[in-house]
């Protein structure tokens, strides 16, 4: 029987386009607002969906909250952690003030994501959260070390620092980009000089055996 000609068809779009477009919306729509001012009912009319659909393929809010983090840290927005320090042209290593000048491009460019990914962690005590943003700056971590020559192996108390150092530059983000407390000038300021400053003259001090007074006789 031939078909009826005008009749609508309906264009469903496969399992991993429709669950992108969800995840898509929902990385929007938090980067816009804090968690708890986004509903899944939102997510889902601005994807065009069900909510049901949206719990279909992430469960809770929560579970798609910690879902669009991840996103954001596994692809080219959330890769500006793993750039932070080590960006490359042409196959050399960045210098460190060119590092710092890039990290900050990017980071202007895509402040909403990057201050939602920065957030994430700070939303209460959901572990998941904390390994996954613990595992980006850890690799940060090894980026800094990199390009400032900088080796842990036999002083782990090289990462500590490089570890606070990366939060430190977190929060000077959100001094610059949300609270608008400092200027892009200041915060280069900050950060080109911090870590340097710190690992010339606290960490050797950090690495000196620690001081034992002498043994008393009898």
């Amino acid at each position: 029987m031939p078909a009826v000609s005008g009749a609508k068809r309906w264009n469903r779009l496969d399992t991993d386009e429709r669950r992108s477009q969800i995840l898509e919306v929902a990385q929007r729509l938090f980067s816009q607002r804090p968690y708890g001012q986004v509903s899944t009912i939102e997510i889902a009319d601005a994807a065009g969906v069900t909510r049901g659909l949206v719990h279909h393929y992430f469960g809770t809010k929560r579970q798609l909250y910690l879902e669009a983090v991840r996103e954001l840290v596994r692809l080219p927005i959330g890769e500006l952690f793993d750039s932070m320090v080590a960006l490359t042209t042409g196959g050399r290593v960045l210098s460190w003030e060119e590092s710092v000048e890039a990290w900050m491009d990017l980071v202007e460019q895509n402040r909403e994501p990057w201050l939602l990914a920065i957030d994430a962690g700070e939303t209460g005590q959901d572990q998941t959260m904390h390994e996954i943003l613990f595992q980006v700056r850890d690799r940060t971590a090894s980026q800094v070390m990199l390009v400032l020559g900088l080796d842990d192996e036999h002083h782990p108390e090289i990462r500590s620092l490089v570890l606070a150092y990366g939060r430190f530059a977190e929060e000077v983000t959100r001094e610059w980009l949300d609270r608008r407390r400092i200027s892009r000038e200041q915060a280069r300021t900050f950060l080109l000089g911090s870590l340097p400053l710190m690992v010339e003259h606290l960490l050797p001090e950090a690495l000196r055996p620690p001081f034992r007074p002498a043994a008393r006789e009898g």
